[in-house]
């Protein structure tokens, strides 16, 4: 055991003073409001108290994990207040000083080295004048840093149940493809249709070759695009940035639910829609963001035959593959959704077995709600 240590019943670690010049250290955010946590990109800070240091004098600081592994300064970008430059001292002012930083990208990576959990321990070794104490004394003050976390949202319209596999014109719709399935990382919703109707579609803006003569140059006419294969867009997404008179790309989660709670006639959707409810590490929901950013920005073919194109459901299912692969060791916990999974219902069955990732709501499994009832007075033609 370690000079000047002593241990508790709970394993807590309480350094007793061994230097006449701190009194005590402790984690605060920009507000100086004391705090035991932090979710990264956030601003902290660590004050000190001091007894016999003169004013302007320097402390030496350096952040460790609890296991005793440095961080180095130029990740976590250290700066002493109002000031831009790194720096590893805090000045003393009347025994008292702090010294803050954002926390980021460099913060992001240690955590993400760190092989043992989903957070990290912070606390400081302070040096002056030849002596050195680690602070906060006690290892329950702490600072436990963790990413931040993101709501995943998937909305999930169920095919309408009065549509038959024996009625003309209501076969793949009985099959479980007709419903809709869209999501939204936090506020910022995506979906995936075709667009269907007759007119000139540029290959570069879709980034596919229409005409198939090897390019994607062309300005194509498209007199039959279906829903066996067609230019793909936003689908609920679309019709309610025409609604709202903004660009899709900026349609919020509340405007789309809003849209659904309208009367099916005025939107087409007469199926019951559930609301599935999840927390992930903002890393990721960066990852499926960013695939969603990307296909908004080339929406590709659209197409109910997977070997053709995209649809709604695989859409939604290819994002969140990009944030979750599949748990060799558990791969009946792991949030993984199977590349054979092309219908609303089948994705529902998939998503309501997720779990959240976050430090905040770790292992909780994902909250589903009927946000729409199925319309009564519809009748599939």
């Amino acid at each position: 055991m370690p000079p000047g240590v002593e241990y508790d019943v709970k394993k807590t670690i309480k350094r007793k003073l061994l230097s006449m010049y701190f009194v005590r250290g402790w984690w605060t955010d920009k507000d100086d409001c004391s705090i035991k946590e932090a979710g990264i990109g956030g601003t902290i800070r660590f004050h000190i108290e001091t007894e016999h240091v003169d004013d302007g004098d320097e402390i030496i600081f350096t952040v460790y994990d609890s296991d005793g592994v440095e961080f180095l300064d130029d990740r976590l970008s250290l700066t002493v207040q109002g000031t831009t430059t790194a720096y590893n001292k805090v000045k003393i002012i009347g025994n008292k000083g702090f010294i803050e930083w954002t926390t980021g990208e460099g913060s992001l990576a240690l955590l993400q080295e760190n092989f043992e959990g989903d957070e990290l321990e912070l606390y400081v070794k302070c040096e002056y004048k030849g002596n050195i104490v680690n602070l906060p004394h006690d290892s329950d003050d702490y600072l436990m840093l963790y990413e931040k976390e993101v709501l995943i949202t998937v909305l999930i319209e169920l095919p309408h149940s009065k549509y038959s596999l024996f009625k003309k014109g209501q076969f793949f719709s009985a099959l479980g493809l007709a419903g809709h399935s869209a999501m939204a990382i936090g506020d910022r919703y995506f979906d995936y249709g075709p667009d269907n109707v007759a007119g000139t579609y540029s290959e570069k803006e879709y980034n596919v070759d229409f005409n198939n003569d090897g390019d994607k140059e062309d300005d194509v006419y498209l007199d039959s695009p279906s829903f066996m294969n067609a230019p793909g867009r936003p689908w609920w997404g679309e019709k309610v940035a025409l609604k709202l008179g903004i660009n899709p790309i900026d349609v919020k989660l509340k405007q789309v639910i809003d849209y659904i709670n309208l009367k099916w006639q005025l939107t087409g959707i007469y199926g019951e829609v559930r609301k599935i409810e999840f927390y992930v590490k903002e890393s990721e929901a960066q990852k499926i963001l960013k695939w969603w950013e990307e296909r908004y920005k080339h929406l590709k073919v659209y197409s109910v035959w997977p070997w053709t194109g995209e649809q709604c459901t695989t859409a939604v299912k290819t994002a969140i593959q990009e944030a979750f692969s599949l748990d060799i060791i558990n791969p009946i916990g792991s949030n993984y959704i199977t590349d054979t999974t092309q219908t609303p219902k089948g994705l529902l069955e998939e998503i309501r077995k997720f779990i959240s990732t976050s430090k905040q709501h770790s292992n909780e499994l994902a909250k589903e709600e009927i946000i729409k009832e199925e319309s009564q007075d519809f009748k599939p033609k």
